[in-house]
């Protein structure tokens, strides 16, 4: 007997939609704060697992190293990060948050949870426990298969 099978195409199609809008809404809304949209995923990471190397930021990612050394490099240069020893391994540094950086990224959430508040009323506890439930399957299967298929993830 055949089981159902949803199309999650058209769902998974509108990912990379909403992510550019949520990026534009954030530059927009930190833009006098200096910190762009990439910063801030670098920070975010940083201030949630601690400090790490930019190949361990750019795995976690799926991203290119280069990609993530530019973004390090901006946020040290705007002193929002710093550089400091990695006794395992000496040619690459851990990246940590500056005082300011944590500062800056308190205030970055601080604006966020406000403007995301606005919307949070036309979505239900149902809906978004739905929604949670399916990106943590889709997340774990994805994660799944690039691992096995030896990528990252």
């Amino acid at each position: 007997m055949a089981t159902w099978q949803p199309d999650i195409a058209p769902l998974v199609g509108r990912i990379p939609r909403l992510h550019y809008l949520f990026k534009a809404l954030g530059d927009g809304l930190h833009a006098d704060v200096g910190v762009t949209a990439s910063m801030r995923t670098v920070m975010t990471s940083i201030a949630g697992e601690g400090a790490r190397t930019v190949p361990d930021l750019a795995r976690e990612r799926s991203v290119s190293r280069q990609h993530v050394q530019e973004v390090v490099n901006a946020l040290v240069e705007s002193g929002l990060a710093q550089t400091g020893p990695n006794p395992a391994h000496r040619r690459s540094p851990l990246i940590d948050l500056t005082d300011e950086g944590r500062h800056r990224l308190r205030l970055l959430r601080e604006r966020e949870t406000a403007m995301l508040a606005e919307t949070a009323p036309a979505i239900s506890h149902a809906e978004l426990a739905a929604a949670t439930r399916l990106f943590d399957l889709l997340e774990r299967d994805l994660a799944a298969r690039v691992a096995e298929a030896g990528g990252r993830a």
